[in-house]
């Protein structure tokens, strides 16, 4: 009895597992027939930002040997080295280093601190008819890797004031030595008016009030009078430009800069 029991089991088993290969091949012809597998191609992932790889540009400053050209109309912020002023003897050499950065239109760099120099073209101290001191700049070299190469500039900024004509001058100062020179007239016609006042204010006395306000009138008219004659021996505000002040220049043509 047992054999045969056991034998039962044995086809029953083999049966089932044959049953089950079958099935398994049935479903998968039919998932070829309905997605054509061996035909099909599964469309490409999607891709996000951070799938993009970084590319990252680096700017280097010219080497040694290269050459670049700064083109007519680029501006240049300096930083003067040395304090100059009126009284800086023409002739004189001086120093700028860039402030800033410089990248042109070919992509290159003058890096911050580029040595510029210049000279003073013409210079005078404050003179008389309220004229200011005057200082006058021509910059015309660039140092770049110890090389020096020439560039045609006009200094249009000086300390954030406009600069024409490559003149920097000290405050112009007429008529504020106009208003100094008037100062005595002023004081003796205000001392005569209070003087007036009172006289006005004391009986019999009062009549004659009008004598010190009258005079006071003719010294202040004759003051007025005087006052621009005055005021053409008076010198203007001095000019001094101390080390760190910040100047812009405008390339007035196009310079090759050799490295």
């Amino acid at each position: 009895m047992k054999r045969i029991v056991c034998i039962f089991l044995l086809v029953c088993f083999f049966n089932s597992s044959a049953f089950a290969v079958e099935f398994d091949s049935s479903i998968d012809e039919q998932i070829r027939k309905t997605y054509n597998i061996e035909e099909s191609t599964l469309p490409p992932l999607p891709t996000s930002e951070a799938d993009t790889p970084v590319q990252i540009q680096t700017t280097k400053y010219n080497p040694i040997g290269s050459s670049f050209t700064i083109v007519h109309g680029t501006k240049i912020n300096l930083q003067l080295t040395k304090a100059i002023s009126d009284r800086t003897a023409k002739g004189s050499k001086i120093s700028f280093i860039a402030s800033q950065g410089l990248v042109t239109k070919e992509g290159q760099i003058i890096p911050a601190g580029t040595i510029f120099k210049g000279t003073v073209t013409d210079s005078h101290p404050a003179q008389m008819t309220g004229n200011g001191g005057l200082i006058e700049l021509k910059i015309d070299e660039i140092y770049f890797n110890g090389i020096m190469s020439k560039i045609d500039t006009k200094v249009s900024l000086a300390n954030s004031k406009k600069v024409f004509l490559g003149n920097i001058k000290g405050k112009r100062s007429y008529w504020s030595n106009f208003s100094k020179v008037m100062t005595p007239g002023k004081k003796v016609f205000r001392a005569t008016q209070t003087c007036a006042s009172v006289m006005s204010a004391i009986p019999v006395v009062n009549i004659l009030s009008f004598v010190p306000l009258l005079g006071g009138a003719v010294v202040y008219t004759v003051n007025f009078a005087a006052a621009p004659f005055i005021t053409i021996f008076t010198k203007g505000k001095s000019l001094t430009l101390p080390a760190g002040s910040i100047f812009q220049i405008k390339i007035t043509k196009d310079s090759v800069i050799r490295g």
